[in-house]
Order: C-alpha cells, then structure tokens, then sequence
C-alpha cells in the first residue's frame, strides 16, 4: 500500500489524527538534500530567556518592522519579545488574554494578530498587546454565518494588500476552511471543507499571502499546501513527503515551511521543489518536538516554536563566502 494511502485511511478511521497529537505512523523526513547554508543556534543561548523564566509551550514567532523578534507563549505573559541580538526585552500583555494561543502574525504597522483555538477568536493587537479588534464569539464555536459570527478553532491569520483579513480555522478537523474578512472586520466570504481532494482540508494549519495577494495554505495532515487566488479559487497545489506545518515568505524569493512533528525546516522554490533540508525529530540542538510556527528577520535567520520540546530554535543564516 502506499505511503499516501495509508495515511488518508488512518485519517479517516482516526480523526484524533487531525489535532495536535504525535501521528501513529512513522515520522516522514523530506526527500532533499541538507539545508547546508544553514546551522541550529545553540538553543539554550539564542534566543536568551530569562533564567528565571519558566519554560511554556511556545506556539508562535513573528518579527516586529524594527527588527524585534516576538514569541506567542501559552503561559503568562503571553508575548516576549527580544533584540536582533537575541537579549530578552519584556514580556508583556494581559495573563488572561489568551487561553490556548496557537497563531500569530505582525503587521507592518506593528500590530498583532493572534488566534486562539479554544476561545474561538482571532484578535487585532497594538505593539503593547492591547485589544484592537475582535472577530469570533469568544468562547462559542460553530459555522460562520450573519447571525452566528462563530469560528471553530482558528489557526491562523493573513493580510493581504487591501488589508483584507483571512483566516485558517479547523486545528482539530472540524469545519477547516479559509474564511475573508474585509480591513474593518466584515464577513465576505469562506471556503473549503474537510477532505482529501482539491480544495478541500483536513487541518487548514497555515496561511501566508505573497506581493500578488496568493494565498498559500498548509494543509497540514495532507502533508501539501494549496494556493488560491483572494476569491478562493484554488490555482495550484504543491504536495510534499511529510507534514507542512508552518509557512514563510521571504523577500529573498523562496519559501520557508516547517514539518511539525517530522521535525525539518525546508526551503522551498516558487514551483513547489523542496531545496534542501535540515533538522529531525529529538531533542537535541536543531531538533523538533513538533516544528510548529515559522518566522525569519531580513537577514534569512529563521526561527521556529517547538510546542512540544518548549523553546525556540534558531537556524542562522551562513553569509556566502566573497572569497576568490
């Protein structure tokens, strides 16, 4: 039977498979060559937590526009935020604000985005975590409609050009979809549904939108991502040998992803081909518990959230060599 097969009936008669739990099967690395323009950071020195800080399972990066990385944490405070050196700044934001954080995204204003999968709601933030914006019912799940403005377990957020919102819902299978929301927070559109064929999603886990307002999304289980147009017309699907768990857009041409509990950082090029390849399942430097949210700084450095090992691992960027 094949490898693909196999895990689409493990889906089907195991929907604990679609939350985020450890997969039954054997862990899947890509098939790729060593990412080798890149080396795992000493994890315990970059970034540098506090030593009195407790360890949290941390869900979410992103880079603030002056270079700043900030890090989601599922405990209290939930935001920290370091230097371009990786010295810890603060923690900041309310203890209560968030009750299961899994997503996050910065603007170029700097305001965050987050999602939290357990109260159902994607929230607008300034730089000090101060409530700007609200979408869901907190607390309340189900199908989005005029008169039920509900989510069912965001994951994810994007904007596009216009400043038009969207959102990946379904961590735990149910209801995944892309659902469109216009600058001010109105409803406009969703689609998708819980599958295997085009369009369609088991866990719509990640969503990133490039300079021509393409939205990609990590379908995570079904181990590929999906590119749609901001009507939610799929144009094109990229499928890949492990699970696609975080996405990344960076200026330098390429894309960036993470294989969750397969444990790798990838950089992919435009077409889908995945380049090369670094890290593994374990917990040892440049490995994963689960590889779970991806950003990077201009640089090229990335960072990634391991909710699992409870850290932040970095991979520094190697400068090409200028020597004849």
């Amino acid at each position: 039977m094949k490898r693909t097969t196999l895990i689409c009936l493990l889906l089907i008669l195991l929907p604990s498979l679609a939350e985020a739990q450890r997969p039954i099967r054997p862990l899947l690395p890509l098939r790729a060559y060593t990412l080798q323009d890149y080396i795992a950071v000493d994890y315990r020195e970059t970034p540098a937590f506090p030593a009195d800080m407790e360890a949290a399972s941390y869900a979410g990066v992103g880079m603030t526009p002056g270079g700043n990385l900030i890090v989601l944490s599922r405990s209290a405070p939930p935001f920290l935020e370091f230097d371009s050196e990786g010295n810890f700044v603060r923690g900041f934001g309310a203890d209560d604000l968030l009750t299961r954080a899994h997503g996050m995204a910065i603007d170029p204003s700097g305001n965050m985005w987050v999602t939290d999968v357990t109260d159902h709601v994607v929230m607008k933030l300034d730089k000090d975590a101060n409530v700007l914006m609200t979408l869901g019912t907190k607390g309340e799940a189900g199908e989005w409609s005029a008169a039920t403005p509900v989510f069912n377990e965001p994951n994810d957020v994007a904007l596009d050009s216009q400043g038009n919102i969207y959102v990946a819902q379904g961590h735990g299978g149910n209801m995944p979809r892309v659902l469109k929301f216009s600058p001010s927070g109105e409803f406009i559109k969703q689609w998708g549904s819980r599958g295997y064929g085009p369009g369609q999603f088991v866990a719509a886990h990640a969503i990133e939108i490039d300079a021509d307002d393409v939205l990609y999304v990590a379908d995570r289980e079904n181990m590929r991502i999906q590119r749609f147009d901001t009507e939610g017309n799929l144009l094109r699907e990229w499928k890949f040998d492990a699970m696609v768990c975080a996405i990344f857009l960076h200026e330098d041409g390429h894309m960036y992803i993470t294989t969750g509990f397969d444990g790798e950082f990838a950089k992919v090029d435009m077409d889908g081909n995945v380049l090369g390849a670094i890290g593994s399942p374990g917990t040892g430097n440049g490995q994963f518990g689960e590889a779970h949210a991806l950003t990077m700084d201009a640089a090229g450095n990335a960072y990634i959230a391991d909710v699992i090992n409870r850290r932040v691992q970095k991979f520094a960027k190697i400068p090409v060599s200028t020597n004849e």
